[in-house]
């Protein structure tokens, strides 16, 4: 049986083609209504508007001025992918991949530069960019956590909150803690997306990065700006205290603090008590609930079913 194709692989042959050879001398200086949807134009560079609220925030200064000069040399290799602007009767753009060139060329100087235009909805563009951010190679945790989790929320038609919810629902039905079944469609969305980036499973993101999304201010910021791997950043969350993970974090940057070294000061810094000497009786008061909540009526309730899902998912974000 063959496989069931990708949703999203039609956008990732569109995004392919950014690394097509460079237009020729002979290039049209604007784009006209015989364009080809695959052929590269010229246009001019204030034309084009990036996404503002795109997850790639931060760009390294030094790497945005070697691109410039290396454009000043020999132009822009690779062409911009771009929109025609909706409701504008001008000919202007929005950008869907290729910030990083579109700044160093407005560093450069240039007026003009080469673009694939492509004339799609607005979801479309906005998986676009997404698609085309996530195989970025510099794409850090924050940014490609961002990226993710809007392709969930919009293909999934949900908000932040709601996938997450799906997500703690997945786990919780795949450890045979819930008898609500996560509807078929919604799961092969969610596969899709993670299947495209191949890197991460749905479990992994929410145990490991849905945390990124609720992060102090100063953490991230660190990591937005690349200054920290996540994986130091989910040891330093280990802490509780908001002041305690920042007085860390300052540590772990300024003597750059292995991970290893990082959960060290984490042991230090905690509480001595151990948990049985705080709460003597947690264990058996938890084995005591579970064994009630499979033997009550609850199941027949859908309003304390909804409760009790609830009460799951804070139990997980308890646990991470």
């Amino acid at each position: 049986m063959a496989n069931k194709p990708n949703r999203f692989q039609g956008l990732m042959q569109t995004i392919r083609q950014e690394s097509s050879p460079p237009p020729d001398e002979t290039a049209e200086q604007l784009p006209t209504a015989s364009n080809t949807p695959t052929g590269v134009v010229l246009v001019p560079l204030d034309k084009i508007h990036p996404d503002p609220d795109q997850p790639r925030r931060y760009f390294d200064e030094g790497e945005l001025n070697k691109m410039a000069a290396s454009m000043r040399e020999i132009g822009v290799i690779d062409p911009l992918t771009v929109r025609p602007k909706p409701n504008s009767n001008d000919l202007e753009y929005d950008l869907l991949a290729g910030e990083k060139r579109w700044r160093s060329a407005t560093i450069a100087g240039l007026q003009m530069v080469p673009v694939r235009v492509f004339d799609v909805d607005d979801r479309t563009a906005l998986d676009i960019k997404a698609i085309s951010n996530l195989q970025r190679s510099d794409l850090n945790a924050w940014e490609e956590t961002q990226a993710i989790m809007g392709m969930l929320m919009r293909n999934l038609e949900k908000s932040q909150e709601e996938v997450v919810s799906l997500l703690n629902q997945a786990a919780n039905q795949k450890r045979g803690l819930t008898d609500n079944v996560v509807r078929k469609s919604d799961w092969e969305i969610v596969e899709d997306v993670f299947n495209l980036l191949g890197r991460l499973t749905p479990e992994s993101f929410r145990k490991h990065r849905v945390p990124l999304l609720k992060l102090p201010k100063p953490i991230e910021s660190v990591l937005r700006q690349g200054k920290l791997q996540y994986t130091k950043v989910n040891e330093i969350l280990k802490l509780k205290s908001v002041e305690q993970q920042e007085a860390l974090l300052d540590e772990v940057i300024a003597a750059n603090l292995s991970v290893e070294e990082i959960r060290q000061r984490v042991r230090e810094l905690r509480p001595s008590k151990t948990a049985k000497e705080q709460s003597p009786n947690l264990s058996e008061r938890l084995t005591s609930v579970t064994r009630a909540i499979k033997q009550a009526k609850i199941w027949d309730d859908p309003k304390k079913q909804k409760r009790l899902e609830k009460l799951l998912g804070e139990l997980e974000n308890l646990l991470q």
